[in-house]
C-alpha cells in the first residue's frame, strides 16, 4: 500500500492534530479531500490518509499536545497542494467558512495561489500551474 514503486508518493506531509477527528471531517468537507484509511477504523482516529487528488496528507493524533498554530503569530506548517481549479477550490474553501489568508492571485514565477489556515492553524497554500516562467524572470537562480 505505501509502496513508491507502485505509485504511492515519494513524498508525504504528515500533520499532528489535537482534534485529529474534527480535522479529517474539516480537511474532507472544506478542501475536498477523500479518507482513503483511518486507523482504527472505528472510535477516535490516531492516524488516517487522505487523498489529495495528487498526493497524500497524513493526519496523527497529537496524543494530548497541541500543535497547531506557533506562537509568535508565524506559521510553523505549510502545505502546497496542486489543484485542477484553484478558484474553484477557493470558492468552495470560502464558503465552508475556511480562514482565508491570502485571496487568490496570479505569481510572477507562473502560479496561481490562495493561502488558507485550518482550524488548527496549519496554513495551506492550494495552487494551479499556469505557465513556465524562467528563474532570472522573476528574481530567482538556478544552482547546478
Amino acid at each position: 500500500m505505501y509502496d513508491p514503486a507502485r505509485g504511492f508518493p515519494h513524498v508525504v506531509v504528515e500533520l499532528a492534530y489535537a482534534d485529529p477527528d474534527r480535522a479529517v471531517d474539516w480537511l474532507v468537507g472544506v478542501f475536498g479531500f477523500r479518507l482513503l484509511l483511518r486507523q482504527p477504523a472505528t472510535g477516535t482516529i490516531r492516524h488516517a490518509d487522505l487523498d489529495t487528488g495528487g498526493g497524500i496528507v497524513m493526519v496523527r493524533s497529537a496524543g494530548g499536545r497541541h500543535t497547531g498554530a506557533c506562537t509568535g503569530g508565524h506559521t510553523c506548517k505549510q502545505v502546497i497542494v496542486w489543484v485542477p481549479d484553484v478558484d474553484a477550490h477557493f470558492v468552495r474553501a470560502t464558503a465552508a467558512g475556511a480562514d482565508i489568508v491570502a485571496p487568490v492571485t496570479d505569481k510572477p514565477w507562473g502560479l496561481r495561489q490562495y493561502l488558507v489556515r485550518d482550524l488548527e492553524g496549519h496554513l495551506w497554500e492550494f495552487t494551479r500551474h499556469l505557465r513556465d516562467v524562467p528563474p532570472h524572470e522573476w528574481g530567482a537562480v538556478t544552482l547546478p
